[in-house]
C-alpha cells in the first residue's frame, strides 16, 4: 500500500526508482542528464523500436541516417525555428586544439540537416511524395532538473520522420496518416493517450500547426509522448526545396515532420 501511494502521489520518484531496480538504466553516468542503457532496458528499447520501424516501413517510409553535426549557417537559416531551440543547443567549437571556422551544432532535431539534402534530391513531381525517417540520439541542454527517460540531455531514441509533398492537401493527408501511426503504436504498447491540436504558443517552432499525443501519469501530470507538425512551405522556402510541376512551372514543396 505504501508503494502504491508513492506511485500515485510521487510518480516521478517511483518511476526513477523502478528504472534502477528493474535494471533498465543506470543514472550514475558523470554527465548530468545522460544515462546508460543496461542490457534488460536495451532489449525493451529494441523491441519498442522494432514495432515503430514496422509501422513506418509498411506505410512507405524509408529509413535513413543523417549526420549528427549541423553547420551553424544552415542551423540559423530558419529564424523562427532557431528561436525555439537556440538556448538548448550544444556547440562544437574546436577540432582538437584548432578552433573551427564554422561552429557545429549537435542536432537538437534534424530539420536543418535534412532539408538542404531534400533540395538536392527533389527535382520533379515524380520525386514526390518523399517520406523518410531516422532513429538517432539528439542533444538538448535541459536547464531544468533532469529525470531518467523523461527530461534528459541526450534523447537516445529520437524517432523523426520528415516528408515532402506536391500539394497542401497531400501534406494534410500525411498528417492524418501520422496520427494513425502514432495511435496504433501507443495502442500496441498499451499506453493511454489524448490527442490535441496545440495552441500557437505551444507549437513546434516553424510549424503551421502542431498535433500532440499526451498521456496522464498516476499523479495527475501530463507527459507529451509524440508530436506531429504540418510545416506548410515554411522550411521549403528557406531551404529552397522545390519541384517541377507537370506544366513545367516550379513550386516549393509542402512538408510535415513527426
Amino acid at each position: 500500500m505504501a508503494e502504491r501511494r508513492v506511485w500515485e502521489e510521487r510518480f516521478s520518484e517511483w518511476f526513477a526508482e523502478m528504472l534502477e531496480r528493474a535494471e533498465i538504466v543506470d543514472p550514475r553516468y558523470p554527465v548530468k542528464g545522460l544515462y546508460v542503457w543496461l542490457p534488460y532496458g536495451f532489449r525493451i528499447r529494441s523491441r519498442v523500436i522494432s514495432i515503430l520501424r514496422s509501422l513506418l516501413d509498411e506505410s512507405g517510409h524509408s529509413e535513413m541516417l543523417f549526420p549528427l553535426l549541423i553547420p551553424e549557417d544552415l542551423f540559423r537559416k530558419e529564424a523562427e525555428h532557431i528561436r525555439g531551440f537556440e538556448g538548448q543547443v550544444y556547440w562544437v567549437t574546436h577540432g582538437g586544439r584548432e578552433p573551427l571556422d564554422v561552429k557545429l551544432a549537435l542536432r537538437p532535431t534534424s530539420e536543418t540537416a535534412i532539408y538542404p539534402m531534400f533540395a538536392l534530391w527533389i527535382k520533379s513531381h515524380a520525386d514526390l511524395p518523399l517520406k523518410v525517417y531516422q532513429i538517432v540520439s539528439v542533444f538538448r541542454y535541459e536547464t531544468k532538473m533532469t529525470k531518467p527517460l523523461v527530461r534528459v540531455r541526450e534523447v537516445t531514441t529520437f524517432k523523426e520522420a520528415h516528408t515532402a509533398h506536391a500539394t497542401e492537401e497531400d501534406a494534410e493527408r500525411q498528417v492524418r496518416e501520422a496520427v494513425g501511426i502514432y495511435r496504433r503504436f501507443f495502442d500496441l504498447l498499451g499506453i493511454p493517450h489524448v490527442i490535441s491540436k496545440r495552441p500557437r504558443w505551444d507549437m513546434f517552432a516553424g510549424a503551421v500547426y502542431s498535433i500532440a499525443f499526451d498521456t496522464l501519469a498516476p499523479d495527475g501530470r501530463t507527459l507529451q509522448i509524440g508530436t506531429i507538425h504540418n510545416l506548410g512551405q515554411n522550411f521549403s522556402r528557406v531551404y529552397d526545396v522545390k519541384y517541377e510541376k507537370v506544366d513545367g512551372s516550379h513550386e516549393h514543396v509542402y512538408q510535415t515532420c513527426y
